[in-house]
């Protein structure tokens, strides 16, 4: 392990073959697409494979060695979370076919589901595909609903992480002295970031519970959680509380008096969309560097907080907390599709006649 200038040391775009484009569009287009690879990190931190190794930037303040070179992934990711105490998000595959055309931007939590090898966005989106092929436009309807706000959810905790590592290598450039609170015009970017994440995992929350509420044969106007979890509690529905998906929903949800993870969730967004904006909350005013000491030397990290309190009154930092929370949904949504009414199989690509066909 040593230090490097990871500015330098990225390697050419990476070919990986055909590019697939989506299915609603014009048939299927094929050709070449290039790929690189960005790895998340709270606290405004990331890592990428360069020709050098893995790199975890930026750590410093010196353009000439503002990241850290590691000889394997492994080494890169328990140096990032047990040296740094840093959180994994999630990865960014990036991709680019051709100068004319879109890039495209893919969010990945890392761990994909033994069953199938997909994450729950593309379950979610095979799913719909099978519903459709047997004639249930409302089941291939509902996932495509799921599909469609997880991969939005994925992609505004993208956008979060990039506010933080923006903020993070401005801090490192302007020499911010660690544990000096300050703020800036773009602060009110990322809380835009943070109020969108919010909204779309609600929207994530309540389309899959809509899709439970079809299983256990509740009325049409049960689309979303609120109305499913007050249908439940009727002591005539109460029977549905050992289905699978239902029992699932419930444990993430946990009672009012001791809310679970996806009912925090539903206060964040409540307390950003309807009580306290984040741009008007006194406890995310400011953002602070960090300091933590590691065999590699100093690494600094930034978050948010409210500077008249002290880092052990300080709440637990928002990226942290929701990072933590997708990751959650995520599980959540892979525990369910097991009991889908349709099976979670990847698409078949297959020439025929006509050309390529998804089967």
């Amino acid at each position: 392990m040593k230090w490097g200038h990871w500015a330098v040391c990225f390697p050419p775009l990476r070919e990986v073959g055909a590019e697939i484009m989506e299915a609603e569009t014009n048939g299927v287009k094929v050709g070449k697409s290039y790929a690189t690879e960005e790895v998340h990190f709270t606290g405004g931190i990331k890592g990428a494979p360069t020709n050098l190794g893995w790199a975890l930037f930026p750590v410093s303040d010196d353009e000439q060695a503002d990241a850290i070179v590691f000889g394997s992934p492994k080494a890169h990711l328990e140096f990032a979370t047990q040296a740094c105490g840093l959180r994994y998000i999630g990865t960014c595959m990036k991709y680019m076919s051709g100068t004319n055309s879109p890039p495209m931007e893919i969010w990945d939590f890392g761990a994909r589901d033994p069953q199938n090898g997909l994450g729950a966005a593309d379950s979610w989106s095979t799913i719909g595909h099978q519903a459709e092929k047997a004639g249930d436009t409302q089941y291939a309807e509902a996932a495509s609903y799921v599909c469609a706000s997880l991969r939005a959810s994925g992609l505004r905790l993208r956008d979060v992480s990039n506010g933080y590592h923006d903020q993070l290598r401005w801090a490192l450039a302007e020499k911010r002295k660690p544990g000096l609170w300050f703020s800036n015009a773009a602060l009110h970017d990322l809380y835009a970031d943070f109020h969108s994440l919010a909204s779309e995992l609600s929207s994530a929350r309540d389309h899959i519970a809509a899709i439970v509420a079809m299983h256990v044969g509740a009325p049409d106007r049960i689309d979303g959680l609120a109305r499913l979890e007050d249908w439940l509690a009727k002591p005539a529905n109460k029977m549905h509380a050992t289905d699978p998906m239902v029992h699932s929903l419930l444990v993430a949800l946990g009672p009012k008096d001791s809310p679970g993870w996806l009912r925090r969730m539903g206060d964040i967004r409540n307390e950003m969309l309807h009580r306290t904006p984040m741009g008007a909350n006194k406890s995310v005013r400011s953002l602070v560097l960090e300091q933590v000491n590691t065999p590699l030397g100093t690494v600094s990290k930034i978050r948010l907080g409210e500077p008249r309190k002290t880092m052990a009154e300080q709440q637990q930092d928002p990226l942290v907390e929701l990072s933590q929370i997708c990751a959650s949904f995520e599980i959540l949504c892979r525990t369910i599709w097991k009991h889908a009414k349709y099976p979670a199989e990847p698409l078949n690509f297959v020439m025929g006649p006509s050309g390529l066909q998804v089967t």
